[in-house]
């Protein structure tokens, strides 16, 4: 069942990987031996700089605002979430009309301090730091909760041997958050791959955008589809590696400890203070201030009751979706039968959390395919088409958003999981408890903060996705991000900031909802 349950969400995925049946030799030629080679370096690089900011940005950050008691740092907690609700090309258009040469950031620069003024767009390093600031909460969120739970006696048995706050870090907390910070990472990188938005702004070539080109220029599902299964590939080594790196580690986790924060000397406590107020000035706050500034002489002409219906539809779409994926995550993720499986039912769960490395339409095209390609199956064994019924519909928008977003949920609540001790287990059963008992009162409870994040991440990308939207949403459907989309492609950067922070708002509210549930999934462990 659980096998069937993975192979149906790893539907598109196979589509694509099909696509290799019938390759369209030409063009194939043309990008292989023209941009292949440039396309794996410029990627390359990308994944290698964002993954080494993230990993670093979004442990540091968790361990300061779990382990260290500063000025500010109830409230710096939670602000640190508050990125996830900015879309990464929101972000990036933002910082090149204030960076770019002609921006007036530039212009003062130029003007008033004399300094020679230089291309953002030049080089990968503005490209990799828009990145880190949008993605770090991936890491952050879950190193936090892993952090959070933590067993007390570990680290004050740290601090009674004379471990100062680095080593504790480094030889007890980092070890055991280490799957956390994985799932965060390789969610990270995934995204990284399937960008579109960011790269195409700071024109930047990846495989993205050579998929975009070939489906767009050159009106090539085939080859598109060719190059996104490389995508697929490179998520799967990611995923193998990581594991294979950990190897048979086992990283178990007691139920939440009130752990004693570290109270720093001296004006230490206010420079951290200063280095993550900075971090979340230049990744929230510096940019909901310039899309304030453009929304408010745009909003009179801008705003109509449109909006309410748009507003409808994002969170229609976003908790539905949302609560699909999640659901079917945990099944996928609980301790025992997945686990202990056959290769090819956990290969099955491997494959259905690789749709995140695919661009959203690459992920919409696979999906349309495979539905026709039953269409086809159906009506040669006398039955009828089915394209009339599910083309359009909400069934297959929800369907390409758990596709997509499965190995969001699924990395999340594994990690949760993973550290479950087996002893709970072994005395539940020893006390007589069926699976399902098992399941309600251990496993999930204590899975809990992963599928609450898991959860949340869903939610605040199901709101930001575009290309899947704008493909298959059915008639009258179009959402907030939609309608930044289509404003900001025209450059009327003033008006898009208006469904921006609109997007914005919504994502505040979900998080909200999130601090509330995480709050009371903490008090119960």
């Amino acid at each position: 069942m659980m096998g069937l349950l993975a192979l149906v969400v790893a539907m598109p995925i196979i589509a694509v990987m099909l696509s290799w049946l019938l390759p369209e030799h030409e063009l194939w030629t043309h990008f292989s031996e023209n941009l292949l080679s440039s396309l794996i370096g410029s990627t390359a690089i990308l994944l290698l700089g964002v993954g080494i900011g993230v990993t670093l940005l979004g442990t540091v950050l968790a361990y300061l605002v779990v382990m260290v008691e500063f000025p500010g740092r109830k409230w710096l907690e939670w602000a640190l979430f508050l990125p996830f609700a900015i879309p990464a090309y929101v972000l990036a258009f933002v910082y090149l009309g204030v960076f770019d040469y002609s921006g007036y950031a530039q212009v003062w620069m130029r003007e008033a301090l004399g300094l020679p003024g230089f291309d953002i767009r030049a080089g990968s390093w503005a490209i990799i730091l828009t990145f880190v600031l949008v993605f770090y909460p991936y890491v952050y969120m879950m190193t936090r909760a892993s952090f959070k739970r933590q067993k007390i006696n570990l680290i004050e048995a740290g601090k009674l041997l004379g471990a100062g706050p680095f080593k504790v870090f480094f030889k007890i907390s980092l070890p055991l958050a280490r799957p956390a910070v994985a799932a965060g990472l390789l969610v990270t990188l995934m995204e990284t791959l399937a960008d579109f938005g960011v790269v195409s702004l700071f024109n930047y070539d990846t495989f993205t955008t050579a998929i975009y080109s070939a489906w767009g220029d050159f009106r090539s599902i085939e080859v598109a589809a060719q190059l996104a299964s490389l995508l697929v590939l490179v998520a799967f080594f990611l995923i193998y590696f990581e594991k294979r790196a950990r190897g048979q580690a086992k990283y178990y986790s007691a139920n939440v400890s009130n752990i004693r924060p570290y109270h720093p000397k001296g004006s230490v406590g206010w420079l951290i203070t200063l280095f993550v107020f900075g971090i979340f000035m230049l990744s929230f706050a510096m940019p909901m201030l310039q899309l304030s500034i453009w929304a408010w002489g745009a909003f009179a002409d801008e705003w109509s009751d449109n909006y309410i219906d748009l507003l409808i539809s994002t969170s229609s779409l976003t908790i539905i979706a949302a609560m699909i994926t999640v659901i079917i995550a945990t099944t996928l993720a609980l301790p025992g039968r997945c686990k202990r499986g056959s290769i090819w039912l956990k290969g099955m769960v491997r494959l259905a959390t690789l749709g995140y490395a695919l661009p959203g339409s690459v992920m919409a095209v696979g999906l349309l395919y495979g539905i026709n390609q039953i269409s086809v199956v159906n009506v040669y064994f006398g039955g009828e088409s089915i394209n009339h019924i599910i083309y359009g519909s909400i069934f297959l928008l929800l369907f390409a958003y758990v596709s997509r977003f499965m190995a969001i949920a699924y990395s999340s609540i594994d990690a949760s999981a993973q550290q479950i001790k087996p002893v709970f287990t072994q005395t539940a059963r020893l006390l007589g408890a069926s699976r399902m008992r098992l399941i309600w009162q251990v496993y999930l409870p204590m899975m809990m903060p992963g599928i609450l994040a898991g959860g949340l991440l869903v939610a605040v990308d199901v709101m930001k996705e575009l290309p899947a939207t704008y493909l298959l949403r059915p008639f009258g459907w179009d959402t907030l991000a939609i309608q930044t989309f289509e404003l900001s492609a025209e450059g009327l950067f003033e008006r898009a900031a208006v469904p921006a922070l609109m997007m914005v708002a919504f994502g505040a509210l979900i998080m909200m909802v999130f601090r509330y549930l995480d709050k009371k999934s903490y008090k119960a462990s």
